[in-house]
């Protein structure tokens, strides 16, 4: 047991030294008039499966809506709307969401379409000899 506790002491008194020894009383405590900052990081979850996040010394988050650091406001995205000519019936593709875009031709004859929140809606096909331009 006393070789135990001499190798435990010894151990102990090598990580203290490693790490510098014991802090004084006077550098664990800030001095007067001393600015003492810490990096946070606040993220906030947004609609649509996004985030936003923002690094600084005082952060808050709002979840769903947005989050501040040092003062500054970083507002989660708004939806989006995309719209797409269908050029077999001549109508409008249309869709909001927080991942919107256009697609793609889908073949010669599926001419393209919209896509929202990982929704594909493709215009219809054309019937007759025409190709997509």
């Amino acid at each position: 047991m006393k070789r135990f506790l001499f190798v435990a002491l010894a151990v102990l008194g090598m990580q203290t030294a490693a790490c510098g020894g014991p802090m004084e009383e006077a550098e664990a405590m800030p001095q007067e008039g001393s600015e003492v900052t810490a990096m946070a990081v606040c993220t906030a979850s947004c609609p649509g499966g996004t985030s936003v996040s923002c690094s600084g010394n005082h952060c808050e988050a709002v979840e769903g809506q947005a989050v501040m650091c040092d003062g500054q406001w970083k507002n989660c995205p708004s939806p989006e709307t995309v719209t797409f000519y269908c050029e077999a019936n001549s109508t409008l593709l249309s869709c909001t969401g927080f991942n919107a875009h256009t697609l793609q031709p889908l073949s010669s004859k599926v001419c393209g379409g919209v896509s929202c929140n990982g929704q594909d809606t493709y215009c219809p096909a054309f019937t007759d000899a025409r190709d997509c331009f």
